[in-house]
């Protein structure tokens, strides 16, 4: 029989295990507090990774059904959150020190992996405006309210939307001389501002709690 704990100390087993979403959903009723969340999920001391939910959730309960031992590590919003702003700052310094040569490949000669470069940057930037609204939402947090650069943050995110767009449409006409452009003279020159904009939120965060 599965064992099941919760940050390291042993739960009754949930009575449905037909999914991951309802043994998550007894889980949490039962033994989470509010404003905590499931953070991590391990299944005999290997991590539960997304792809493995979303592909083949039958087999998944199986696996789980087999299991000796499932472990629900768990957090608090403001604690998964503020990983998640460590990771975004993390990745808009490689994006800082990867986007000169970039822009110096789509001016030039692009190959295979500019694009796919590219094609990764532009998911990035999109995570990253997902991660802004998610917390403004979770956080009430109001960018126009939030001063970055002498500006309001939302003058920010919206510009960085309108460069986004134009950076697909230039992809998308063949157009890589305006690809190198918007690379080094706008996306480039936005980096700074959202790190600044992240940390700005963090602190805004602690002031929340």
């Amino acid at each position: 029989m599965t064992r099941f704990y919760v940050n390291d100390k042993e739960i009754t087993p949930p009575m449905d295990t037909s999914s991951l979403g309802q043994i998550l959903k007894e889980v949490e009723n039962a033994h989470l507090p509010p404003n905590v969340v499931v953070r991590k999920i391990q299944i005999d001391g290997l991590p539960l990774l997304p792809q493995i939910v979303s592909e083949n959730p039958a087999a998944l309960c199986e696996q789980m059904e087999r299991s000796e031992k499932v472990e629900i590590f768990t957090g608090t919003l403001a604690e998964i959150a503020g990983d998640s702003i460590r990771e975004a700052l993390a990745y808009l310094r490689r994006i800082e020190d990867a986007t000169p040569s970039l822009a110096e490949s789509f001016r030039f000669s692009p190959n295979p992996d500019a694009f796919e470069n590219l094609r990764q940057l532009c998911e990035g930037f999109y995570w990253l405006n997902l991660l802004i609204d998610k917390l403004g939402t979770n956080f009430q947090l109001r960018l126009e309210e939030m001063i970055v650069g002498g500006i309001p943050a939302m003058h920010h995110h919206q510009k960085f939307i309108s460069v986004l767009k134009q950076l697909v449409e230039s992809q998308e006409s063949g157009d890589f001389i305006l690809i190198a452009d918007l690379l080094e003279y706008e996306i480039l020159p936005l980096v700074p501002v959202w790190k600044e904009m992240f940390g700005s939120i963090a602190e805004k965060m602690v002031g929340t709690q």
